[in-house]
């Protein structure tokens, strides 16, 4: 699986294509936004006549830090093209990536605008530094946009993680009443959102999210945290709790559990999780950090039956 087909939809706004030519039109307006996902902080800061707001479904992670962890401003571009050289990365979709300047730069264009691209963001080496530019004439200068438009905000998260800090895993985590955390993996279809809406029912558990959990490790404890890239059951929490199981999903007819030795586990986890494949040293810093995860935390496969039944064997097990 490429990044750009787990990343092929928006999850925060309404439509696959870009915002470009229609831009956010809530919100309230500023000459700088911020959100916290993950523990990570990232600051965005408008130049000269840009407005910028945040999408509305980043909200509820909203952040006024006067400093941020990534530090990004934006302006408008009047001419935006292509470069010359072969991508490091073609992701098949929105979006490319150069190594420019030291560090990175993504590209992003769409036919539905055109051959130029419609935005450009370059990020230092350690992605604590960045610069989008974004074409004016797609969009409308009268309306507020968000520079870090889907997918760019997630691919921001994806590469800073890779740095040794952690790891973005298609999962849904679930808090249980007595505070510990349950992270159910899976590919698309394998019953992420499913199993979201059977725990939302259980007294005193709440869903960080249905499809993307972050996962770090705080002062040696495996944390997981909510995301606001949610998935079909439209669940995000700005939240965090300590990991004490994993379970990759799998459609059953019966309820049954079965233990993984760690390295099947970190190599099945490793397929579950967004990585930056253009980057040796990020597939490496991820791979060891799920190796440690796994070596922490009990990793399983759980074959379900969509019903209450799966919740209630998983808490017998816990």
């Amino acid at each position: 699986m490429t990044m750009d087909e787990s990343m092929s939809a928006p999850q925060t706004n309404s439509t696959i294509l870009p915002q470009a030519a229609v831009a956010l039109s809530t919100g309230v307006t500023s000459r700088r936004i911020g959100f916290r996902v993950g523990d990570i902080s990232f600051g965005v800061t408008a130049q000269w006549d840009l407005r910028i707001s945040l999408d509305p479904g980043l909200l509820e992670f909203e952040t006024s830090l006067p400093q941020c962890d990534i530090e990004i401003s934006a302006e408008w571009a009047d001419e935006l093209r292509m470069p010359e050289e072969q991508p490091a990365f073609e992701s098949g979709g929105l979006w490319s990536a150069f190594p420019e300047d030291g560090g990175t730069a993504f590209y992003f264009r769409t036919p539905y605008l055109g051959e130029l691209p419609y935005k450009r963001g370059w990020f230092n080496r350690d992605f604590s530094r960045g610069h989008v530019v974004l074409l004016k004439r797609y969009f409308d200068a009268d309306l507020p946009v968000y520079p870090l438009e889907y997918p760019l905000d997630e691919l921001l998260m994806i590469h800073r993680l890779a740095l040794g800090e952690g790891a973005e895993i298609h999962a849904c985590g679930v808090v249980t009443e007595d505070g510990a955390g349950c992270l159910f993996v899976g590919h698309s279809g394998a019953g992420k959102s499913t199993t979201s809406r059977l725990w939302l029912g259980q007294p005193g558990c709440s869903v960080l999210s249905d499809d993307r959990i972050i996962l770090r490790l705080r002062d040696g404890v495996p944390m997981m945290y909510g995301t606001p890239w949610h998935g079909d059951a439209g669940l995000a929490e700005q939240a965090s709790a300590p990991v004490s199981q994993i379970f990759l999903l799998e459609h059953g007819d019966r309820n049954e559990i079965l233990p993984l030795a760690p390295a099947r586990a970190t190599a099945e986890l490793f397929a579950r999780t967004f990585v930056p494949y253009h980057s040796p040293s990020g597939l490496a810093h991820t791979l060891d950090f799920l190796g440690k995860l796994a070596a922490h935390v009990p990793v399983s496969v759980f074959r379900f039956v969509p019903d209450g039944s799966a919740v209630e064997e998983i808490l017998r097990a816990s």
